[in-house]
């Protein structure tokens, strides 16, 4: 210790005895180094810790670095999601130098605190899903880490149907709880349970149904704006259990087959949507009626049947007087009302 004290101390020896001009450029001399020096510490820091070309000098690492350039998350740097301590570091370099692996190991694990620092930032410039039908169910309800489903493949973050039957086993081809509805069975789930609808339950709603129905080409079926029970599709719709509609009309409607000409023998053995045709269900043209009834075709041709024929009770419909309900035939009666519905 003495001895670099002696050394220090001979070398400012030396400088104070150096010419002015001498001391000038051995300042800017030392300035440079430093700065020089400094500049280069904070480049390879840079280098090291915040440019991507750092990690695909591995030669391992071409497979995910190319897989990373095309994916969505091309513009944030490996360190943003990959964390690793000085040390650990450091060890990978070691290895990577002494050992020259040919295939690339776990490492720099992704935690879910990385994931929230963007996600659930309130940054815009980012997907939020905090508030999510999807992450408050799994992230939040179940404590589901993000890496379960969207690092199950190499850089590729949407997960696949194949992540979601992991633990939805019995959602899979063959089993209980498969789709059903042939069309829907390449469908990947999230196009019917959002993950990403805030503030919403998971499960479909009828917006949800309907933003994919409504578009279909060759569209048979309408989805009028003030039809009753516009309630959720799944009500009647039940694709993980049956291919066709579920539908129990008089589970609700429980004596609509013993009211007025509901009760009449030819209507009460038929279906309810032969006259009420699904999604509309209020009958409100002659074409139902005349399907059946094909003598009836000029019979107040510029009138809705139900205007006069009331089918919940058997007496004139509401609004109508007894002579409008009788007077467009003789057989006016309600015996005669009884011969139209068993006419059909």
């Amino acid at each position: 210790m003495k001895w670099i004290i002696r050394k220090i101390k001979g070398i400012g020896s030396w400088i104070a005895h150096l010419p002015l001009v001498a001391k000038i450029i051995l300042a800017v001399v030392l300035v440079a180094v430093l700065f020089g020096s400094s500049f280069g510490s904070y480049k390879m820091y840079d280098y090291t810790q915040n440019d991507p070309e750092f990690c695909r000098s591995c030669h391992t690492m071409e497979v995910a670095w190319n897989k990373w350039s095309t994916s969505e998350h091309s513009k944030v740097g490996c360190h943003s999601c990959h964390t690793v301590s000085p040390v650990g570091g450091a060890q990978l370099v070691m290895n990577y130098l002494m050992e020259n692996p040919d295939l690339n190991t776990n490492h720099a694990a992704v935690t879910d605190k990385a994931c929230e620092k963007c996600h659930y930032s309130g940054d815009p410039q980012w997907v939020q899903v905090e508030s999510t039908a999807g992450h408050q169910t799994h992230a939040e309800g179940q404590n589901i880490a993000c890496q379960t489903c969207h690092g199950m493949r190499l850089h590729s973050f949407k997960p696949s149907t194949e992540i979601c039957v992991a633990c939805h086993a019995d959602h899979v081809a063959g089993q209980e709880k498969a789709i059903k509805v042939e069309q829907m069975r390449d469908m990947h789930c999230t196009e019917c349970h959002p993950f990403l609808r805030e503030d919403s339950p998971l499960r479909p709603t009828r917006e949800t149904c309907l933003s994919c129905h409504q578009k279909l080409p060759s569209q048979t079926v309408v989805f009028p704006e003030k039809a009753p029970m516009m309630w959720d599709c799944r009500e009647c719709h039940k694709p993980h259990d049956k291919s066709n509609p579920v539908v129990d009309c008089l589970s609700c409607h429980t004596n609509a087959k013993h009211e007025g000409l509901h009760g009449k023998k030819t209507h009460s053995e038929s279906r309810c949507k032969t006259c009420h045709k699904p999604h509309e269900w209020t009958v409100t043209t002659r074409e139902p009626c005349l399907a059946c009834h094909q003598d009836k075709t000029t019979h107040n041709p510029t009138g809705v049947c139900a205007d006069c024929h009331n089918f919940k009770t058997l007496g004139p419909a509401t609004g109508t007087t007894s002579g409008q309900a009788t007077g467009h035939a003789e057989e006016g009666t309600d015996d005669s009302l009884a011969r139209v519905g068993e006419e059909g």
